[in-house]
Formats: C-alpha cells, structure tokens, sequence
C-alpha cells in the first residue's frame, strides 16, 4: 500500500469537508508521550486524534483512525469505540486551544 504525503492526506481531508491540527508538544504536554499530535475534525462534531514521533506519523495516525471510521458500517459508527475516539479528539483540541491562550 502506497503512502501518502501529507498534503496529499490534507486534500483528502478537505475534500471531506473535515479540518487537520497538527501540534509539536514540549516533553510536559505530550499526547501519549509523543511529541507530535494531529487531529482530524469533520463537521458535524466527529474528530479523530494521532500522535507520533513525527509529523507525518502524527498525520498518517489520525488519518487510519479517520478511514477505518469512514470504512465502517453506517450503524456500528455510533458505539462506544468512536464515541471515545471523538471524545479524546475533542479534549485534545481543548487542550490545544489552552496552550495557544497561555503562549498569547
């Protein structure tokens, strides 16, 4: 399977009408100790988090959640399992709009 670059995986996204945040943590505000996290957010309220040792990792994290999202059944997308994934999502673009306040 072929890899895709990263603007190639943000055209994609706004195809879909979704937005990406990409962020590089210091080593205190880490997402599951990585320094990279990336955050897929589509209308409607539905995001997606990845985090990576890398940008591009970070990206491409986010974008499998994205596609396994978008690749499941219409009626298995409301269960507990995306539920969670879209709840860490949001509170991670909390936190993110937190640490650009208190750099302001």
């Amino acid at each position: 399977m072929m890899k895709l670059r990263e603007d190639e995986i943000e055209a994609l996204i706004k195809f879909d009408r979704a937005s990406l945040t990409v962020v590089k943590y210091d080593d205190l505000t880490s997402l599951a100790g990585q320094p990279y996290a990336a955050i897929i957010k589509r209308e409607g309220g539905r995001a997606f988090a990845g985090a990576g040792e890398s940008r591009i990792e970070a990206v491409r994290t986010a974008w499998e959640t994205y596609q396994r999202f978008m690749d499941a059944p219409i009626e298995s997308r409301h269960n507990g399992y995306w539920l969670y994934e879209t709840a860490v999502a949001n509170v991670e673009l909390q936190r993110i709009k937190n640490l650009e306040k208190q750099h302001e």
